[in-house]
């Protein structure tokens, strides 16, 4: 029984540290994973079977809807400090398609991709692609 409660009290230590593991909040590992798993990215969206990259160590949530596939990667904050991160898949190559995106019409160059910073707010939302109709993206509200 000893053994039991130690193995228990273990695995709920454990737990938090594991499931921290795989939320991503940082530009360079999520871009690591596309490049690492590219080919595991272009086989969802060839066969749009997308749940498949739920299993790979990062991607927390793959969500479909009007031909875009955001793949969440991570998160942090609460309220009005929210932040997202995630890869989506726009097979137009809209650089707002994923529902987090602001207004393409005042997205600016900025490094290798294009940002949107409310006005008068703290909204703000990069986008960058990588290419085969895939971008990561982050949005901060």
């Amino acid at each position: 029984m000893k053994r039991f409660v130690c193995a228990l009290l273990a695995a709920l230590l454990l737990l938090p540290a594991a499931a921290c593991a795989r939320n991503m909040t940082d530009r360079e590992p999520i871009v690591r994973l596309f490049r690492k798993q590219e080919a595991e990215f272009l086989t969802a969206a060839a066969t749009g079977y997308w749940k498949r990259l739920e299993r790979l160590s990062g991607v927390r949530e793959v969500d479909v809807y009007d031909g875009c596939a955001d793949i969440c990667c991570g998160g942090s904050g609460f309220g009005s400090s929210t932040h997202y991160f995630g890869i989506f898949y726009s097979e137009a190559d809209e650089l707002c398609a994923v529902r987090l995106a602001g207004p393409e019409e005042e997205l600016t160059a900025s490094g290798s991709g294009y940002l949107y910073e409310q006005r008068g707010g703290d909204n703000r939302y990069y986008v960058e692609p990588l290419g085969h109709h895939f971008f990561y993206y982050e949005a901060h509200f």
